[in-house]
């Protein structure tokens, strides 16, 4: 449950902190007080969009920070535990705004995402304002409502990823038949294509050998005369330097019979041999290379100058242009099995819309099924809150198999007669304000979620008075029994039976407004719930309010 709520330069707030107890907490104050701000609070670090304009204006940054009190087996564990977030029992969501637009999100201290905030928010509070009267009248809210209630989440999961299915399938046939028109065309380039790159016997690397080999052929007189002078000098020519040292080899071994000293000197003599010997060798080789066929130089021109075509149209290698040529052939043989390819994805998007057509129809029953419990459930509710003879009706119109979408076949419809004799029709054609107001918060009691330990109600007793007045108290009062409730109220009747009654208050000090709000007890409390019977704090309205709060059983929850 939250108990503490921590606000700074916030819209009119220049600093508060605000406890809350077990039970039904009421806020209480004058019209524009700033009640509805406090709410405001918590809706932001639910997880709220942040706006730059709720900065107080001689502020550059805001802050709000709640500190909730977690029991164990709480959906909120989990969900901190997939964070990787430290968690002993007690929450403290921060968050600061800043005109710099440079918004930061905490918990526990840790940085977080608004996503994550959305997320903890779902499990820690259930906010229900004055603004979810007009939502209330959208015709997905309404499906939305019927399906929480008829706890469809999975079924729903499942008509949507099957839309999603099926209209990628659907899109895969249109692609085919569309290619339909320019098929044969395409055929030829393709076909052309391939046909060309497979004629030129691409081979990877080969253009870099040919280009190799161009420069060898065009310096060939040169090479040839460099290695007969080269050969000349070493062995073909007298006196030779092979000659030369196979002479010294022999005076030094000679010389090295005398004495071995010299010997050493023959060796190395003898190996610089072999190696003059080894140089000729690879000379004759090269000689015999660059002897070429006549007219290689053009062959090798001309095909650098078809390599260098081919590059322009299909890549900058020769292993470009070769997955070039396996891509044109695959789709060419897409299109040659035009008629095959397409039947098989008509049948593909058949049996995706049989099963998308069978998700919608099952989730379509469960939804009917449940939208007459719902306005039985309901209708009792109404009819405990001072609409004794109302109807209530939940009306599912199931669409044209054509018509599916993500989420499913159906038109939702909440429907209200408040008096016998009527016609049940629309909300939004038939709700005053005041039954609106009676029939939201019939169906909170209906769908209040056991998983969330705070609920908040931003006004939604208005246009409620009398006995209907005392009737919403008792619900409120009996909805905090099993978990924390926030009310901002303008009723008496509900503010009596509160166990703890916060009043809100707007100070002008300095020439700048603030807003507190102070927990109230004995007179003060008799004295604000009088101002909220009468608006002025008479003798009688003091009486009449310490009778309220004489009859209002206020024992805190455990």
């Amino acid at each position: 449950m939250l108990r503490e709520l921590r606000v700074k330069n916030f819209a009119v707030i220049e600093s508060a902190t605000v406890e809350f107890s077990p039970g039904l907490n009421v806020l209480t104050g004058e019209t524009g007080a700033g009640k509805s701000i406090l709410i405001d609070a918590i809706l932001l670090v639910r997880g709220a969009r942040a706006q730059t304009d709720v900065i107080r204006t001689d502020a550059d940054t805001a802050t709000v920070e709640a500190r909730f009190e977690i029991g164990a087996g709480s959906p909120v564990s989990a969900v901190l535990e997939d964070a990787g977030i430290a968690f002993d029992g007690e929450l403290i969501v921060r968050r600061e705004l800043a005109r710099s637009g440079r918004h930061r999100a905490f918990v526990n201290d840790s940085p977080v995402t608004v996503n994550l905030l959305e997320r903890l928010g779902d499990h820690l509070v259930e906010v229900h304002g004055q603004h979810e009267h007009h939502r209330l009248l959208e015709a997905a809210r309404q499906l939305d409502l019927l399906d929480r209630f008829a706890e469809t989440e999975e079924m729903r999961e499942s008509v949507a990823a099957l839309f999603g299915k099926h209209r990628a399938a659907l899109e895969d046939v249109e692609r085919t038949r569309s290619a339909e028109r320019d098929r044969a065309q395409r055929e030829d380039l393709l076909r052309f294509q391939v046909s060309e790159l497979d004629a030129a016997r691409l081979r990877p690397g080969e253009e870099d050998e040919l280009r190799t080999e161009r420069g060898r052929l065009q310096h060939a007189e040169r090479f040839a005369a460099g290695l007969a002078e080269a050969a000349g000098l070493l062995a073909e020519e007298e006196p030779s330097a092979v000659g030369r040292l196979a002479r010294a080899r022999r005076v030094m071994a000679d010389l090295g019979r005398l004495d071995g000293a010299f010997a050493s000197v023959g060796e190395a003599l003898e190996g610089a041999e072999a190696q003059v010997e080894e140089a000729l060798a690879r000379m004759r080789a090269l000689r015999d290379r660059i002897a070429a066929e006549p007219g290689r130089l053009e062959a090798v021109d001309d095909r650098l100058d078809a390599l260098t075509r081919l590059k322009r149209k299909y890549g900058d290698t020769e292993a470009a242009m070769l997955a070039f040529r396996d891509q044109a052939a695959a789709e060419l043989d897409r299109l040659t099995r035009h008629e095959e390819l397409l039947a098989a994805q008509e049948r593909a998007l058949g049996e995706v819309w049989t099963e998308l057509a069978g998700a919608a129809q099952r989730l379509s029953e469960r939804r009917s099924a449940a939208a007459r419990r719902l306005a039985s459930d309901a209708q009792r509710e109404i009819r405990t809150l001072g609409m004794d003879r109302a109807t209530f009706e939940v009306l599912v119109e199931r669409g044209a198999p054509e018509t599916i979408s993500a989420r499913g076949l159906d038109r939702v419809e909440l429907r209200l007669a408040a008096n016998p004799g009527e016609e049940a029709r629309a909300l939004a054609r038939v709700a005053s304000g005041g039954e609106l107001s009676r029939t939201m918060l019939a169906l909170h009691a209906v769908l209040a979620s056991d998983g969330v330990s705070t609920m908040v109600f931003d006004e939604v007793d208005a246009g409620v008075g009398g006995r209907a007045a005392t009737v919403v108290a008792d619900k409120l009062f009996s909805a905090a029994r099993h978990r924390q409730v926030l009310c901002v109220t303008h009723l008496a009747p509900i503010a009596a039976r509160a166990h703890q009654h916060l009043r809100v208050a707007k100070t002008v000090r300095a020439g700048r407004t603030r807003v507190s709000a102070v927990a109230l007890e004995g007179d003060e409390r008799a004295a604000e719930v009088a101002r909220m019977l009468g608006g002025e704090t008479t003798s009688e309205a003091l009486r009449h309010a310490r009778e309220l709060l004489g009859r209002s059983p206020r024992t805190r929850p455990v």
